[in-house]
């Protein structure tokens, strides 16, 4: 940046860095780095198989429930097709580096064959998880568990590259760190799910309930899409222009919501209960959460409360 500095006799240039923007590092804007078009594709056609199999189930009007309904294909295309092109969009914040492309396009194919494998497996008119019953089944299943081994390696590289510098404001920094943090908890709390499932498969118990009645889906996909969540908060709140304080107190209100919400399902899914199945302590949890749901609202709307009277107050008079 040059400065001019102006005198009846001269004029003197002055040089100096450019104002740098807080964080930044990423790909220029609007041009996507070739390991995020993988991604994005990627997530495309699972988000398309995923929507594919609603539409089956909303036609044949079958059940959701059990090991071998639809739920699975419709359930893991969504979620994974989410995921991928979440971390596909991460990269464009993130400083790059050498391997990116051959780094997510493996997580990229990784998540494409698993849900391929759980879909199959429903066609089949078998269980995906938890079902040894043959040597085909088994087969499958080591291959869905490695993949989501692999994936979970590379979710937490990229969450370690996510607390080095990133292009955005302090409120999507926020955002996306806390979301790839709970996605890893996620991930942790899957390991935990598939170790116990298994261990209860083997006493012939049902792999899906801790205790009495603790459902062990619960606390792992409640932070799963915090990823999704925090981001496309922090994202809308700037589109209709909330101050960048006010963003990142939402955002970090937002988060504990869901750190709390999490800890609620973990209260109620260790204590053998079912999801609203209150104790005391449970209860305190779930109130806690909701009032930082609260504050997001608070933070969010407050900016642009004040800024609407404003523009009313100001309005000039008229007279009839």
């Amino acid at each position: 940046m040059a400065e001019q500095c102006s005198s009846p006799s001269r004029t003197v240039v002055v040089a100096g860095p450019a104002p740098r923007r807080l964080h930044s590092s990423g790909s220029k804007a609007g041009r996507l780095r070739p390991e995020q078009t993988v991604a994005l594709g990627v997530g495309a056609l699972l988000l398309a198989s995923g929507l594919l199999h609603m539409i089956w189930w909303l036609v044949e009007g079958s059940s959701l429930s059990g090991p071998i309904s639809l739920r699975k294909p419709i359930l893991f295309g969504i979620s994974a097709g989410m995921t991928v092109v979440s971390l596909g969009w991460l990269m464009g914040k993130m400083q790059r580096r050498k391997g990116d492309f051959l780094l997510v396009s493996s997580l990229s194919l990784a998540m494409l064959v698993e849900v391929g494998l759980i879909t199959i497996q429903q066609w089949r008119g078998v269980a995906s998880h938890f079902n040894r019953e043959t040597p085909l089944d088994a087969v499958v299943l080591d291959g869905i568990e490695w993949l989501i081994l692999f994936a979970t390696i590379v979710i937490c590289e990229l969450t370690r590259r996510s607390f080095f510098r990133l292009d955005a404001r302090a409120d999507m920094v926020l955002a996306i760190r806390g979301g790839m943090v709970l996605l890893v908890l996620s991930c942790l709390l899957g390991f935990v799910l598939t170790s116990y499932g298994n261990y209860q498969v083997s006493v012939g118990r049902s792999p899906e309930i801790f205790g009495s009645a603790g459902v062990m889906k619960f606390p792992h996909g409640v932070p799963m899409h915090a990823i999704q969540a925090l981001p496309l908060l922090a994202w809308l709140l700037a589109q209709v222009g909330v101050p960048e304080r006010f963003r990142w107190r939402a955002t970090a209100c937002a988060l504990a919501s869901i750190v709390i919400f999490t800890a609620f399902s973990l209260v109620q899914t260790l204590t053998g209960r079912a999801r609203f199945d209150f104790t005391f302590a449970s209860s305190v949890l779930l109130w806690i959460a909701l009032i930082c749901g609260g504050m997001t609202l608070w933070y969010g709307l407050l900016p642009l409360y004040v800024r609407l009277t404003k523009s009313r107050d100001s309005r000039p008079l008229t007279k009839r």
